[in-house]
């Protein structure tokens, strides 16, 4: 997975790329890096590597400076601190199968699991906290957002849904459900 981000550089902005150690008999790889490149003038210079436990599968900019990396079953929240140069971890959110998919909208973001369809969750007041999530099993093969109550979500079946948040439901049990609005079989 790579991302392009992390606030840009002096010389032309960062290239983020998270990679994954695959050993033979492993069934699930147990560590990985993420490199950060700096981009100047034409060329990429490595400027950070951060070991983590776990493969690499998908990556997000958060804001400015902000990182979010699916590893393994977590979602990591990490900041760059451009003056070290190196990547600190910050928060994470576990709690998932495997976080393939990570889409990010202002403070929201939306992970598409591998086999828990997806979780809406919200950086605020330097932690992550999950907002609600759809309870149905999908095995998700993208996320997306439509509006800030809004996501699409696609599976493997070859189907599409719109879930929505439920801000204006009674309980805090419903509010922490996503309501599927609409689903589309494609294939």
């Amino acid at each position: 997975s790579s991302v392009g981000g992390l606030g840009g550089g002096g010389g032309g902005g960062y290239i983020v790329v998270g990679t994954a150690h695959i050993l033979p008999d492993e069934p699930e790889p147990t560590s990985g890096r993420i490199l950060v490149f700096e981009l100047q003038e034409g060329s990429l210079e490595l400027r950070h590597e951060a070991a983590v436990r776990g493969a690499v599968y998908s990556l997000a900019e958060l804001s400015s400076g902000l990182l979010l990396a699916g590893v393994n079953n977590k979602l990591q929240l990490f900041e760059w601190e451009a003056g070290a140069p190196r990547l600190a971890l910050r928060a994470e959110h576990c709690g998932h199968i495997l976080v393939l998919y990570v889409q990010a909208r202002a403070d929201f973001i939306l992970v598409g699991d591998l086999m828990k369809s997806i979780t809406l969750l919200q950086w605020s007041a330097g932690e992550l906290t999950e907002l609600a999530r759809d309870v149905n099993a999908n095995w998700m093969t993208a996320v997306a957002f439509l509006d800030d109550d809004t996501f699409l979500g696609a599976e493997n079946a070859l189907n599409l849904f719109a879930a929505r948040k439920r801000a204006d439901a009674p309980t805090e049990e419903e509010r922490g459900r996503l309501e599927v609005v609409c689903e589309f079989h494609l294939g």
